[in-house]
């Protein structure tokens, strides 16, 4: 399997992709934050957080970054294990998923692993990771198609991933999808098992994660970006879920890369 670019992007100022139009790999781009647009084979996609696009080798292919504070996730990658994906099925251009954080850690196992030295790279791991990714965008772009949750919760999530880095409240929530805040927050925990407040946190922590391990932003910095409203509030949150300070967390991580 050929892995070419693979990672996170964060683009805080305007971006336009500098390399040739037509691609020689797949591409599999999630927008996790803020939008971009898109333009595959003379098509304009505008991209939003949730949204999945997928590009074939052979496809013309341009993304301008038009606003700052876009983020995505990204694998350029070729090889039969693709080839095989892609045949077994008619895949939409552009699917909109729950951004999910086990989907996300995925990305990550396999940035790392592409980004070792090519004598410690394991092609055999790099095969297994990417086509557990593939199974479950696969699964994710069924569940977005099927509505499996019910729809009103869908809206609910779509929502808050639009809005988690802004300093909304349960009652906008419940506004954009015309119920009570007391129904809102009744069904959005007895569908997801979450509050709404968990959820958010939960992608606001993921954002921030990617940011220590692929920016050189300030942490305070990251914690605004993120969605945190102070530094101490995402302190305590982030080391309630991770055991460590961030300071401690991201200096952990920058060793383990230099290994």
């Amino acid at each position: 399997m050929e892995i070419g670019f693979c990672g996170y992007s964060y683009h805080t100022s305007t971006y336009t992709f500098p390399f040739a139009n037509r691609l020689g790999t797949y591409l599999i781009r999630l927008q996790t934050e803020g939008a971009a647009r898109v333009l595959v084979n003379g098509e304009t996609y505008v991209t939003r957080p949730g949204d999945l696009l997928l590009v074939t080798p052979g496809d013309y292919y341009e993304l301008n970054i038009d606003t700052p504070a876009s983020g995505d996730y990204h694998l350029f990658c070729a090889g039969p294990t693709l080839d095989a994906w892609w045949a077994t099925g008619t895949r939409s251009r552009v699917t909109s998923i729950s951004i999910d954080p086990r989907l996300l850690s995925l990305w990550q196992h396999i940035t790392e692993e592409a980004r070792r030295p090519v004598d410690e790279q394991s092609t055999a791991l790099i095969e297994k990771l990417v086509e557990a990714l593939l199974l479950m965008l696969d699964r994710s772009m069924v569940d977005g198609r099927t509505n499996i949750r019910p729809p009103v919760v869908s809206r609910m999530m779509r929502y808050i991933e639009r809005n988690v880095t802004a300093d909304f409240k349960i009652v906008d929530v419940a506004d954009a999808v015309d119920l009570s805040v007391s129904r809102t927050v009744h069904l959005f925990k007895e569908v997801t098992g979450m509050t709404i407040i968990e959820y958010a946190q939960s992608i606001r922590l993921q954002l921030a994660e990617e940011q220590m391990r692929y920016t050189q932003h300030s942490l305070e910095r990251i914690a605004e970006l993120s969605g945190f409203r102070t530094y101490p509030y995402f302190h305590r949150i982030f080391k309630r879920k991770y055991g460590v300070a961030p300071g401690v967390y991201r200096t952990l991580q920058q060793k383990n890369e230099k290994k």
